[in-house]
Parts: structure tokens; C-alpha cells; sequence
């Protein structure tokens, strides 16, 4: 499968999620807990094309969240004002209407609104995943970055910051793919990120979980041992991938990240069933 093939997205079966969009690539069956993936700033369900090709082919069920004013939803008025706890609104409703257990697995910003729907439920998710992950305001030590103006949209990055940061790609590689589906986001999502605005109570955590360290990440905004901090703040499973660029659901190597995956799901949900491995 190209890693840059997007394409699986467009097909499938959409449903409303308070202001964002649930797009169902394989159901639930038999009370297996199904992996809702949210994505970051700039993307859309679309950047999980190749998760949900393959865990649907490993028979995990699996979705993922257009958050409002991503993946082609309209970006109004409203959106210029929406930050993270508007967006964990989504994440709740996505949640609700799947009605079985859930995965919530959010990557690099849509760690925080996963995070902050986690600690809020009423009923628990069965598990929280994060991939290279934003930190909560209130993770000892955590890096902030310079907040950029809230009176605009923020452009989405061009091609090489796609290549460099996201993809982690060579300089020749073609990446009109992603950055034709990127698109402009929320200042206030940004600035409740670099300003550390979003703290989330570790002890409201009721959820197994594993967190997901790319090891070519910026290490402007994942210093070395933020990652696993975050990891140990929410009595997470951590993981680094040395191979892994930030965008790892779809960069080159993307399989390994998905075994990884995989692995942790098959360890936790079998093992709580008391099934033999």
C-alpha cells in the first residue's frame, strides 16, 4: 500500500459527532474494544488511512474522528474561537455513539482532547493510546512553545516540513498528497498548546494505556524524556520508536508503528478477557 494513499478515507460510511465527523472502517463485534483514532492539528481521519486498512485486515474494529473544522468540514466563524475542550466534545460524542468499549487514540495535539475526554467520561474508555504525544499543562517540566497570533488561522506547513517533521522523508519524495489534505487550523488549539493551557487530573486516568515516542520527532516540542514523562504521569506503557518521524501512521516505515499497536492491544484486551496468548 502506498503510505501516501488516502484515498480508503472517502469511502466509508460517515456519521455526525457533535461538530466533528465519525468515519467506521470496521465495527465492533463480540465486545471488542474498538480503536477510535483522532488525529492532530492540521489533519483529518483521512492521515489514519493506512491504520484502518490495517487493523481492519487484522479483525480489530476501528474508526476515526474528523474534529470539527478538519477533514474538509467547514471552518467558521466559530472555529477561529474552538480549542482543545471544544474539540474533546467530539472525542465524547464519537465515543457515545459507538455505545461498546473504546480505544481512544489520539496523536501529537489530538493526544490533548483524548486525554481530556478520557478523565471527563462517565464510563471509562477501555484504553488510551498516544502517539507522539502533545503534553498537559500540568506535566512537570513540560515544554512550552511561542504562541502565534489568535485573531487569524494558522496556514497549514509546507512540503518541507512535511518532509522533515511529518513524513520523514527524502527531499525528492512527493508529498502533494498530504499537503493537498492538510489545512488551516485554530489558533486557540495551537496556543492552548504551546501556552500550556490544558491540564488534565492524572488520577481521573481510569484506563490502561501505552504512550508512543517517535524518535525523529522535533525535539523543540518532544525534548528528550517528555514522551516517557507523560507516559509515567498517566501510569502509561511507553514505547520509543527510533525509526519513527512525528506523522508515524503514515510516514514510510508506518507498519511498524501499527505492530506495535497491535501488540499492546492484543496483550491488554486478551489478557483482561483471560484468554491464553
Amino acid at each position: 500500500m502506498n503510505a501516501f494513499d488516502f484515498s480508503l478515507i472517502d469511502r466509508l460510511p460517515s456519521y455526525p459527532a457533535g461538530a466533528g465527523r465519525l468515519l467506521l472502517s470496521a465495527p465492533p463485534a463480540h465486545g471488542q474494544p474498538l480503536l477510535l483514532f483522532v488525529h492532530g492539528a492540521y489533519h483529518g481521519a483521512w492521515c489514519y488511512a493506512n491504520y484502518l486498512a490495517y487493523f481492519t485486515g487484522q479483525d480489530v474494529a476501528c474508526a476515526a474522528l474528523d474534529l470539527p473544522g478538519h477533514g474538509g468540514l467547514p471552518q467558521d466563524a466559530s472555529f477561529l474561537h474552538a480549542g482543545i475542550r471544544d474539540l474533546a466534545v467530539s472525542v465524547r460524542r464519537a465515543a457515545e455513539r459507538l455505545e461498546g468499549p473504546v480505544v481512544l487514540v489520539g496523536h501529537s495535539m489530538g493526544a490533548l482532547p483524548v486525554l481530556v475526554a478520557a478523565a471527563e467520561m462517565a464510563r471509562a474508555p477501555a484504553g488510551v493510546v498516544l502517539l507522539a504525544p502533545s503534553p498537559p499543562a500540568n506535566l512537570p517540566g513540560a515544554a512550552a512553545l511561542p504562541p502565534v497570533p489568535e485573531d487569524v488561522l494558522r496556514a497549514p506547513p509546507g512540503d518541507k516540513e512535511i518532509r522533515e517533521r511529518f513524513a520523514g522523508c527524502a527531499a525528492d519524495v512527493d508529498v502533494s498528497a498530504i499537503r493537498l489534505r492538510l489545512c488551516a487550523e485554530s489558533p486557540q488549539v495551537l496556543n492552548d498548546r504551546y501556552a500550556l493551557r490544558v491540564a488534565v487530573n492524572p488520577f481521573a486516568m481510569r484506563s490502561p494505556g501505552l504512550c508512543v515516542e517517535a524518535g525523529l520527532d522535533d525535539p523543540a516540542r518532544h525534548p528528550a524524556g517528555q514522551d516517557r514523562a507523560i507516559a509515567d504521569f498517566f501510569g502509561f506503557e511507553h514505547r520509543l520508536l527510533a525509526d519513527q518521524p512525528h506523522a508515524m501512521m503514515y510516514g514510510e516505515r508506518w507498519e511498524s508503528s501499527a505492530e506495535v499497536l497491535l501488540d499492546w492491544y492484543r496483550r491488554t484486551y486478551d489478557r483482561r478477557r483471560g484468554n491464553p496468548r
